[in-house]
């Protein structure tokens, strides 16, 4: 069985010994992690280390000395979702599962059909990348996507448009505008903006400016897909195209 991994802060990978506390405790006691067995570290920036639970106490596991790894390689493509705010724990599902599929970075966006407000929306973020990274422990990876600050969306599109690619589905685009007729036979790219609206979508002025100022408008299919949905498989379909997911180099 794969040794159990853990994602600590760089301060905790500076004590001497390295413990685990709090939440890792609790998660490696329910493990039943004894003196001896062998766990993985990340710091959740690319490294990874072995290291074997040392001593046990009913706060903490103190671990051994720390064996460097080779790390698994992380996406190359950098993928940037611009998700409209969602009610409920809509935005806990797409952090979780964009985690998994190898997203980089997630911007909880403001839009004109947004239930949730910036005030509102700003205390979650704390929660949003604490499931990034357990999302991250989980699937193995060794970098933790970063849950940026709220932004209007204004903002995130001046942002997003930094971008190689930057990418808005929406319905009013029809089949002539299918990702496969527009984006399956572009070169490779490093860098992607994924543009997603609440439920209720992107109103009419915000589709005409993000278009007029450069992104790229899609369908993704004749279904009326959910704010979640269409986040998600975005995130997959550029992963896919120009990433790792599917076995891609």
């Amino acid at each position: 069985m794969a040794a159990p991994r853990f994602i600590l802060s760089s301060e905790a990978l500076q004590q001497a010994p390295v413990c685990l506390t709090g939440a890792d405790a609790r998660h490696a006691r329910v493990l039943r992690l004894q003196s001896g067995d062998e766990v993985r570290l990340c710091d959740g920036q690319g490294r990874e280390w072995s290291a074997r639970i040392a001593g046990v106490t009913p706060q903490a596991l103190a671990l051994g000395e720390l064996t460097p790894l080779a790390a698994q390689p992380e996406p190359a493509l950098q993928v940037t979702l611009y998700q409209g705010l969602a009610r409920g724990d809509k935005l806990e599902l797409i952090v979780q599962k964009g985690t998994e599929l190898g997203m980089t970075r997630l911007v909880p966006m403001v839009t004109a059909h947004s239930q949730l407000r910036l005030e509102a929306a700003s205390p979650k973020r704390i929660r949003w990348q604490e499931i990034a990274r357990q999302a991250a422990r989980q699937c193995g990876r060794t970098r933790v996507p970063e849950v940026a600050a709220p932004l209007s969306f204004a903002q995130a599109l001046t942002e997003g448009l930094s971008a190689e690619v930057a990418i808005m589905p929406f319905e009013r685009a029809g089949a002539e505008h299918s990702w496969k007729r527009q984006l399956a036979s572009k070169a490779q790219v490093n860098t992607v903006s994924l543009f997603i609206g609440p439920e209720g979508g992107f109103s009419d002025q915000e589709m005409d400016l993000a278009l007029a100022a450069g992104v790229q408008g899609v369908s993704l299919g004749p279904r009326i897909l959910r704010s979640e949905t269409a986040g998600l498989i975005t995130v997959a379909l550029a992963l896919f195209q120009w990433g790792d997911l599917g076995g891609g180099a």
